[in-house]
């Protein structure tokens, strides 16, 4: 008997832990979700060989930086290295943080928004184009909290989504099931809330459509060797 599907979860905050978040991206997985707090529990892994046997992984959003040298985030950038390489083909979701230091890794380069490094923070309108997360050309309300942006993508990487101010969004691996955006699909009022800006321009329809995209990660990561790959 096969054991049910596993969802890793890192979540690489270091002020507070996102429950809120964590709980929106498990929100309907069928089998076991595994959270990880690599920043806030030290040893807290993933740890290298472990965790590549899950159908899927998010990496959550952090007030870190993917450019910090920090041992957590080295030990970070070290596990997710081989899903990168394609040697690991585990679906991944990379959010905010998740979505620059995968960039990054993959050979991107990752700078500031904004030229006297305020956040940019709200609720914005991101425009989505030929995403397998989202498909077809369409427009979703986002929640918007970041300091730092992709500013050159890594090679084998497109772009599927662009805001104003903010070219690369969202983006996925042209083969790989990779899956990377710049603002948060797990945000709700708790996290706005927290950051000083008002819950209640997230309205209902953007709450649905931002855990639709959410749910299809589901179920590309639940299909495996079923993913729309691209040759």
């Amino acid at each position: 008997m096969s054991s049910p599907p596993q969802l890793l979860v890192i979540d690489p905050s270091v002020a507070w832990p996102e429950d809120e978040g964590a709980a929106e991206v498990a929100r309907g997985w069928p089998g076991e979700v595994r959270l990880l707090r690599p920043a806030l529990r030290p040893d807290d892994g993933p740890r290298p060989g472990d965790g590549y046997d899950a159908a899927g992984v998010v990496l959550l959003g952090s007030r870190a930086s993917a450019l910090d040298d920090l041992s957590w985030l080295h030990d970070l950038g070290d596990w997710l290295s081989p899903i990168l390489r394609g040697e690991a083909p585990v679906p991944l979701l990379g959010i905010c943080f998740g979505h620059q230091l995968v960039a990054k890794l993959a050979g991107g380069t990752i700078g500031f928004v904004h030229e006297d490094r305020h956040v940019e923070l709200g609720v914005r309108e991101s425009t989505f184009d030929g995403s397998r997360l989202l498909p077809g050309h369409r427009s979703l309300r986002v929640v918007a909290s970041h300091r730092e942006e992709v500013k050159d993508l890594p090679p084998g990487y497109r772009i599927v989504a662009s805001r104003k101010g903010v070219i690369a969004d969202a983006l996925e691996h042209e083969r790989l099931p990779v899956f990377t955006v710049q603002f948060h699909p797990e945000a709700r009022e708790e996290f706005l809330r927290k950051r000083g800006a008002d819950p209640s321009l997230l309205d209902a329809g953007a709450v649905e459509e931002n855990a639709r995209l959410l749910a299809t990660f589901h179920r590309l990561a639940l299909a495996a060797g079923a993913l729309p790959i691209r040759s």
